[in-house]
């Protein structure tokens, strides 16, 4: 019997540990933090109420979020612009738009 307690509980803590991540469409992906809510709409606008012990009501509009995690790139650590840099560089990637690093791209490393 406690042999089956003990993965019963195994179970069960695993789930509290888990994390939610979401896949973005363009291959990008966030993970939540403790304690950060998930709200999905396709249609309208969201909004958050919050009520004050006086009776009154306020309601703040809530905006998409635009974070994503960070992936290491193979050009980190390396001298923006050198040789090295170009080559490991991929430039304009839509994902991110037209970045700082896409325009270092263009001055250092078009010949």
């Amino acid at each position: 019997m406690p042999k089956y307690l003990a993965a019963v509980a195994l179970l069960f803590s695993s789930f509290a540990f888990a994390q939610t991540v979401i896949y973005y469409e363009d291959g990008s992906v966030y993970t939540l933090k403790p304690n950060e809510n998930v709200f999905v709409s396709t249609v309208g606008k969201m909004y958050r109420k919050q009520s004050y012990k006086n009776g009154n009501v306020h309601f703040k509009h809530l905006l998409p979020n635009e974070e994503v995690d960070y992936e290491a790139q193979p050009y980190d650590g390396m001298k923006d612009g050198s040789e090295e840099w170009c080559e490991a560089y991929a430039p304009y990637l839509y994902v991110n738009g037209y970045t700082f690093d896409d325009q270092t791209y263009e001055r250092s490393c078009k010949d």
